[in-house]
């Protein structure tokens, strides 16, 4: 049996959405990604590190498991951003 895949660096991106900031967890198993919106809002989405299908495809992924709601701030949308990581 293979080795459990090891975390990798987060590369995905998301339409209509402009990255300003990323932040890991301690354990690099969850990143949360703070950025604008085309209407000039900020939000965030959050993804965990998934090793669920390893033994079937042969890697991890990045998986979506949260995002935002719409921020007229920056701060605000990094704080709620990163509240996500201490869980």
């Amino acid at each position: 049996m293979a080795e459990v895949p090891e975390y990798r660096e987060f590369t995905g991106t998301q339409e209509g959405f402009e990255e300003i900031e990323r932040k890991y967890s301690d354990s690099k198993k969850t990143v949360a990604v703070v950025g604008q919106r085309t209407d000039g809002t900020y939000t965030y989405f959050v993804y965990k590190w998934d090793i669920t299908d390893w033994e079937y495809i042969g890697e991890g992924y990045w998986s979506p498991s949260g995002i935002g709601g719409f921020f007229q701030d920056l701060d605000s949308a990094k704080t709620e951003a990163y509240l996500n990581l201490l869980i």
